[in-house]
C-alpha cells in the first residue's frame, strides 16, 4: 500500500472545490515545508493538480513549475501531476518537460494524464486553447499518449495522426526511469453509473491499451467496484492484463484522534464555507471521502484495498494544519506497512 500527499497549490476556503476547505491563502514557504515534512514522515509520493484557474479567486500555482521546484527540495518521494490536461499543452512538448523533471528528480516522476473533463472548459477557453467535443478530446488524448511513449523511447519520433503531427522529434536526454516513465490515466467520480456507462467504456478502453496505472477521483466503494468491473471488461476486449494495471484512488481525508475532534473539524469547515451546501450533509461525504478516527479511516482503506486499490492520493481537509498528515503517518500508515511484511 502506498500513500501520497496532494499538494495544496490553491486555496479552497469558501470556494466550490472541497479539497482544501480550510486553506484561505497559499503560502509558498509553508507549501514547501509541508512537502518536506511529508517526505520525512514516510509518505510515498506527492501530487500536484493541473489547472490554470481554480480555487478562491481562481488562483492556483502552475503544476509543472511546482513539480520542477519540488524535484530539487525532495530526495525520495515520487512526483506527479494530477490529471495533466492534454488540451493545455502540445504532447511533444509535454514529453520533453516530463523527461526533464524525471532527470531533475533522479527518476522519480509518475505521469498522470487526462483527456480534459467538462470542468476544464472555462480555463481552456480563457487561455485561448479552445475546447473540443468529448469524442475529439478522447481521440486527441489517445494520440497524445502515443506521442509521449514514442518521444520517451525512440531516438527520433514521428507520428502522423488526425489531430497531432510530429516529424523526427528528439527528446534527449531520455527519462532516467527504464523502460520509461510510468503512465497513469484516470476516470472521474461516478462515471460508472448506468446513465454514464458509455463514457467510462471509451476511457477504460484507452486505459486498457496504454496505462500502467488507473486512478479514480472520490467515489464510494460501490462505485469503485463498478468502475473496476468496467476496466476488467475493457482489458478483456483489448487483450491486456487487468492485474498488470495498478489501481489508485484520489480522495479527500479528514482524520482526528476521536469522534469529538472529527465533528469539531467538520463544524470548522462549515463555518469557513457557509455557502457550500455539500458540507451540510456529512453522511453523504462519508460515503465518498475517508473521514473519521484512525480506526475508522483504517477500516475504510481496507474496504478499498479489498477491491484492489494499491495507492491513495490524499487531500487532507484540515490543511494548512498538519495535524491530520502527522496523525495518519503515525497511526494509520504503520498498520499497512506491518501488514505487507
Amino acid at each position: 500500500m502506498n500513500f501520497g500527499f496532494c499538494v495544496p497549490t490553491f486555496a479552497g476556503a469558501d470556494d466550490s472545490h472541497p479539497r482544501t476547505p480550510m486553506l484561505e491563502r497559499v503560502e509558498v514557504d509553508a507549501l514547501v515545508s509541508s512537502v518536506r515534512e511529508v517526505e520525512a514522515l514516510g509518505y510515498d509520493s506527492v501530487w500536484v493538480a493541473d489547472h490554470l484557474m481554480l480555487g478562491a479567486d481562481d488562483s492556483i500555482l502552475e503544476c509543472w513549475t511546482v513539480l520542477s521546484a519540488l524535484a530539487r527540495v525532495t530526495s525520495r518521494v515520487k512526483l506527479s501531476p494530477i490529471h495533466l490536461a492534454n488540451l493545455l499543452r502540445e504532447p511533444a512538448l509535454v514529453a520533453k518537460m516530463a523527461a526533464t523533471v524525471d532527470a531533475l528528480s533522479g527518476g522519480r516522476l509518475d505521469m498522470f494524464v487526462e483527456a480534459g473533463h467538462e470542468g476544464s472548459q472555462q480555463e481552456s477557453e480563457a487561455y485561448g486553447f479552445g475546447w473540443d467535443n468529448a469524442e475529439d478530446r478522447l481521440e486527441k488524448f489517445e494520440e497524445a499518449v502515443n506521442i509521449l511513449k514514442l518521444m520517451w523511447t525512440e531516438d527520433r519520433a514521428t507520428f502522423h495522426g488526425d489531430h497531432y503531427r510530429i516529424d523526427d522529434a528528439i527528446c534527449f536526454p531520455k527519462p532516467v526511469q527504464k523502460p520509461t516513465i510510468p503512465l497513469w490515466i484516470g476516470t472521474i467520480g461516478g462515471e460508472a453509473l448506468p446513465e454514464n456507462i458509455g463514457t467510462d467504456d471509451q476511457m477504460m478502453g484507452v486505459i486498457a491499451r496504454h496505462a500502467d496505472w488507473w486512478n479514480n477521483t472520490p467515489a464510494s466503494v460501490e462505485t469503485i467496484r463498478a468502475k473496476l468491473d468496467t476496466l476488467r471488461a475493457a482489458c478483456q476486449i483489448a487483450g491486456t492484463d487487468y492485474d498488470g494495471i495498478g489501481k489508485s484512488l484520489e480522495t479527500q481525508i479528514l482524520i482526528a484522534e476521536d469522534s469529538v475532534d472529527v465533528q469539531r473539524l467538520q463544524a470548522q469547515i462549515e463555518r469557513l464555507n457557509p455557502q457550500k451546501a455539500f458540507y451540510h450533509d456529512w453522511s453523504d461525504l462519508h460515503e465518498q471521502y475517508i473521514i473519521g478516527t484512525p480506526d475508522e479511516v483504517t477500516a475504510r482503506l481496507e474496504e478499498y484495498r479489498a477491491l484492489g486499490i494499491e495507492t491513495f492520493m490524499l487531500w487532507f481537509m484540515d490543511y494548512p494544519s498538519l495535524d491530520g498528515v502527522r496523525l495518519f503517518a503515525d497511526s494509520v500508515i504503520p498498520r499497512f506497512r506491518q501488514a505487507s511484511k
